[in-house]
């Protein structure tokens, strides 16, 4: 059975799973994927965006393991700091 008061709870204090920016640019991949261009004109507004989107994603994609590194490095410094 639903738990539709459980529910309801999370959504008004906003305790609901939160997705995160790989599942929107995914989900911007499909939405573009699936449109269906009427004319030559969007059809190329269409390729841009996507075009666009997978710099988006490989720039984040960079940006994530820049901080993947960071935090390594934070982890480090805060062990060396305790060892001290």
């Amino acid at each position: 059975m639903t738990d539709f008061d459980g529910m309801t709870r999370k959504f008004l204090l906003g305790e609901r799973k939160q997705a995160g920016t790989r599942a929107y640019l995914e989900a911007i991949k499909k939405g573009l994927r699936e449109l269906r261009p009427a004319s030559q004109r969007e059809a190329v507004m269409i390729e841009n965006m996507q075009s666009q989107l997978r710099s988006v994603t490989k720039e984040f994609i960079s940006l994530r393991e820049q901080v993947n590194v960071l935090e390594e490095k934070l982890q480090v410094l805060e062990e060396s700091k305790t060892e001290e």
